[in-house]
């Protein structure tokens, strides 16, 4: 299978469709010339030098209340540096660009005239839209009406969840919204009244965030969920770029550091794997279960969300960094989950309860939640009963040891916390949990890759535009993560199979798959049997410590494959540039970047809505067209 069809009848799909989409959302389209201009770049690069220039002349002050993870661009532009510095960056970009005159010509590209068109027609298509899978399953193709009607019918028609706004109510929030960041960097920040909660650096990063996005809106969309039986629509929210997610990130980055508090928080499969790896024997009467919250996000209660989460931060504080700033961050949190405004099409909405969907803080904020309930309530009760008891957000994963009894009580107890409820698989020896399969054999735990049956394997071909260095690394670490998954060395053995006969379904050939796969097993085999290996020569220099941020430079380039290559861009760099920068300016490290180029996903599937003419949201919204 190509791509996931949706359309009713199924027939009507667009002639060359499943050939596009066959080649994965993540394909990347070479273009006949390279896209990098030359001028942006170096506008970036100069930028860059002389800001490293400027503050080694003029250090700040104070760097401590720096934080990496809330930076805001300004639009700041550091002055020249001097006259060598300046000299290299000339010298530079006239040897670059003499150089990759010849790079320029004109190449085929990996798409077709007729894909070409396909994509061009697909893009604001009136009948159909393309959407992503759920679980990576690969593209999805069906009629835009379907897509608007299950967005009224299964999301945005529920009013308890979602108030619908006018564009005049809409945009007098979004400066209410504005207002409200505003008074919070104030309250937080008053040194006379002793609420210097904020760091200079915070106060610039919020306050920076109304003055560069004041009429940023988020967007709602939906992604599908192939995998289940019925499908239904995955509500998505993207706040990007918003002022209300730079409070949200600010949030996010102060509840992360919670984290190491929540017991039951697993960050994925492989964390997982380490702690059934250490379970050692079961008892007879082990039994494995999961359970799936029903629509997390939406079924936290806010209200009561503020209350248990706030209680908790206040029983902890102590044991949280010295600067955490509670009374804040409770703020904060109400402010982000009351104010999530979003636009689909030409319809404005306001999300009244839950989780504020898309924003950054949203899946700590969840996290964080459930976590009051398992703490005040689930674990002092049955931790008798369970001998691991973990969650990834709104995925839960047990091994029972208690009575039928007891397990009745425990599964009412799980869904008796606000209005958020949870479905259970009943207790068995085994299961699909994440990307893993999980057994009970005699009395130990084995694994083994769990991969879903709607999983088109829609590996990269080699003639997507990708750096072909990155294949190595790529199955490095598919492989790496199979030999982790994968107790029974047969099931790894057979997992490495199916990887290469995919691969090379895809287009790859036969010798160069086969090399990539032995040479990463070797490397994944050697380190297993020496996880600690040292070397075994004494080393002709020192260590050397790895460079700061202020020590490395980035060059940044659109990639193409037909383009000056890296090793020439590193050549011009160093004969013209190297010595300088690293006696004058401290540089010890200059990486050239790539960026990908844009992949199908990025021109076929969009945060924005189109609608038809006289086929607009409001009017699926309002039953005229239902």
């Amino acid at each position: 299978m190509s791509c996931h069809n949706y359309c009713e009848p199924k027939s009507t799909m667009p002639s060359g469709i499943k050939s596009l989409l066959g080649m994965g959302l993540k394909y990347c389209i070479k273009v006949p010339r390279p896209t990098n201009k030359l001028t942006k770049t170096f506008d970036r690069f100069r930028e860059d030098v002389r800001r490293i220039a400027f503050f080694k002349k003029h250090p700040p002050e104070d760097e401590s209340s720096y934080i990496a993870k809330l930076y805001i661009k300004s639009h700041w532009e550091p002055p020249t540096a001097g006259k060598a510095i300046e000299n290299c960056l000339n010298n530079l970009e006239t040897a670059i660009r003499t150089n990759r005159e010849r790079y320029l010509r004109k190449s085929i590209s990996n798409l077709n005239p007729k894909q070409w068109n396909l994509i061009n027609s697909l893009k604001n298509h009136d009948k159909y839209i393309i959407v992503e899978a759920d679980k990576n399953l690969g593209g999805c193709i069906l009629l835009r009406d379907t897509y608007i009607k299950r967005g009224v019918t299964e999301n945005l028609g529920n009013t308890q969840v979602y108030k619908p706004l006018s564009q005049q109510q809409a945009n007098n929030l979004q400066r209410i919204i504005a207002r409200k960041i505003s008074l919070f960097v104030s309250k937080w920040s008053n040194k006379e009244e002793d609420r210097d909660l904020l760091s200079e650096a915070e106060q610039h990063f919020l306050l920076q965030s109304i003055r560069q996005y004041p009429d940023n809106m988020a967007k709602f969309r939906m992604s599908l969920k192939a995998h289940k039986n019925p499908w239904k629509m995955r509500p998505i929210v993207c706040c990007a770029g918003t002022m209300l997610n730079m409070l949200s990130r600010w949030l996010d980055y102060w509840l992360q550091q919670t984290k190491p508090f929540i017991a039951t928080y697993i960050k994925d499969s492989g964390q997982l794997l380490d702690l059934l790896q250490n379970l050692g024997p079961l008892p007879p009467n082990a039994r494995l279960f999961t359970a799936d919250a029903n629509s997390m996000y939406t079924n936290i209660d806010t209200d009561h969300a503020l209350k248990v989460i706030s209680e908790w931060l206040e029983s902890i504080i102590d044991q949280l960094p010295q600067n955490f700033p509670l009374p804040a961050v409770i703020d904060a949190m109400a402010i982000v989950m009351r104010n999530n405004l979003f636009e689909w099409g030409d319809k404005h909405f306001l999300q009244l309860l839950g989780t504020a969907m898309g924003t950054s803080s949203a899946v700590m904020w969840a996290n964080t939640y459930y976590w009051t309930h398992e703490k005040s309530k689930l674990i002092p009760a049955y931790h008798h009963c369970l001998l691991l008891f973990r969650r990834f957000v709104d995925d839960m994963f047990g091994v029972w040891i208690g009575s039928d009894e007891e397990w009745i009580s425990f599964k009412n107890d799980v869904s008796n916390f606000g209005i958020l409820t949870w479905e259970f698989e009943e207790r068995c020896s085994s299961l699909a949990f994440l990307d893993l399969t999980i057994n009970i054999e005699g009395n130990r735990i084995t694994t083994k890759t769990y991969q879903k049956a709607l999983n088109l394997y829609q590996y990269i071909p080699p003639t997507s535009e990708h750096p072909k260095s990155m294949m190595k690394g790529i199955i490095h670490g598919l492989l790496r993560n199979y030999h982790r998954q994968n107790t029974k060395v047969n099931d790894y053995y057979n997992m490495a199979t199916k990887l290469y006969e995919r691969y090379v379904a895809r287009g790859w050939d036969k010798s160069t798959m086969r090399h990539y796969i032995l040479t990463a097993d070797a490397k994944i085999q050697h380190n297993h049997k020496h996880p600690n290996t040292t070397p075994t020569t004494i080393p002709t220099t020192e260590p050397t410590e790895e460079p700061n941020n202020k020590e490395r430079l980035f060059l940044h380039w659109d990639y193409h494959r037909d383009d000056i290559p890296r090793n020439k861009l590193r050549d011009l760099y160093n004969l013209h540039c190297e010595h300088e920068f690293a006696n004058t300016l401290g540089i010890k490290q200059t990486t050239i970047c790539y960026s990908r180029p844009k992949n199908i996903k990025d021109l076929l599937t969009k945060a924005k809505l189109h609608q038809a003419p006289g086929r607009e949201a409001s009017k699926f919204y309002s039953g005229e067209l239902l």
